[in-house]
């Protein structure tokens, strides 16, 4: 298990997604601020650890950043200023501007993912790996800034109908 990050540092892109909410602190119950963690001290030490060691928290990047709010029964409800470049690269950066301003003004020290949660899937294999090379790399650097990293990453192998039910078992033949 690696351990948690100690220090986290505010990041930020050229855009601020979250503006007027800064950094979260722990403020105590008494605390009437909304912004601040009541309950929560990553300082404090329980049962010879510290708080941030015993909750490892991680920003789940599809649950955060992509979830628009459609369901089977309407369009999407939410719309998010960083999901608006029509280009899927600078659209992917924007994300991750947001997402880890989001996570570094929260103090968390982790963030979780399926590969195409970071950036669109392309129409080709080679345009894919292209976006994801791009990405990933511009994730390293995030994770740089701030001292967030990965708690776990993995590929989407459940909602394309290409995997879904088995790939090359599949009983769909337009996948096959």
């Amino acid at each position: 298990m690696s351990e948690t990050p100690t220090k986290i540092n505010l990041t930020t892109g050229p855009r601020e997604y979250f503006k007027g909410i800064g950094k979260i602190a722990y403020e105590g119950p008494e605390s009437k601020n909304p912004f601040a963690f009541k309950w929560y001290d990553e300082h404090r030490v329980v049962a010879g650890k510290p708080m941030r060691e015993h909750f490892r928290f991680a920003v789940a990047w599809w649950h955060t950043l992509c979830g628009t709010g459609g369901d089977p029964f309407g369009a999407p409800t939410k719309n998010f200023p960083w999901l608006e470049a029509a280009d899927p690269i600078q659209q992917a950066k924007d994300k991750m501007d947001a997402g880890f301003e989001f996570i570094t003004k929260l103090g968390v020290p982790f963030y979780c993912f399926h590969d195409y949660d970071l950036v669109a899937e392309g129409d080709t294999l080679s345009e894919s790996r292209r976006r994801l090379d791009a990405i990933t790399d511009y994730a390293l650097q995030k994770q740089q800034e701030s001292g967030v990293r990965v708690l776990w990453g993995t590929a989407n192998l459940f909602s394309h109908p290409r995997y879904m039910n088995g790939a090359m078992t599949n009983p769909d033949f337009r996948v096959v």
